[in-house]
């Protein structure tokens, strides 16, 4: 991942207060002890107190970053696990009506809280429309998972990223 989890925007601001903050400690380091002035620094020096937090959770982020991407590899060839059926959902627009595109379709199938990361393969001329079924052959990112949970006859929704795009079923699933 290239670009920073931590917008520019949010960085400036994290900067900004560090660095009234040490001047904030500067001003009471030099300062006489009982003065306004000492007080105002007193202030401005514990203006890096929430900015801790911020740093504590980019640690933390930048620590559960995977070192690999997650998907399926560029490239990697199709293995097929299961063969479903789907039957495309309504779209809330009418150019949203063809969401399956021939070749590899990248979607996740929900099984009530589980998600499994799947692709589909779609023959040229097969493309799904609203309302019929269509029956194809998925593989999943991590099939020894997907496999145990996702048996033949299991229902399912198909998301494409966050949206709902179908209802289905697993017609059968591969042998282990």
């Amino acid at each position: 991942m290239s670009k920073s989890n931590i917008s520019s925007r949010r960085q400036i601001i994290t900067g900004v207060l560090l660095m009234l903050a040490v001047g904030g400690g500067l001003v009471r380091w030099l300062a006489p002890d009982p003065s306004l002035a000492r007080d105002m620094g007193s202030l401005l020096l514990v203006l890096w107190l929430p900015i801790v937090g911020n740093i504590i959770a980019w640690l933390i982020q930048r620590a559960k970053t995977p070192s690999q991407p997650m998907g399926f590899a560029d490239g990697a060839a199709f293995e097929r696990h299961a063969q479903i059926e789907i039957t495309l959902l309504p779209p809330p627009v009418p150019q949203a009506a063809r969401p399956i595109r021939v070749g590899l379709f990248p979607c996740i199938l929900v099984v009530g809280s589980e998600g499994f990361t799947a692709r589909l393969h779609v023959p040229s001329g097969h493309e799904p429309e609203p309302g019929v079924p269509a029956t194809f052959d998925a593989q999943f990112l991590r099939a020894e998972t997907a496999g145990p949970k996702l048996p033949a006859g299991t229902k399912f929704t198909l998301l494409a990223g966050r949206t709902p795009i179908a209802q289905g079923q697993v017609l059968e699933a591969a042998p282990r």
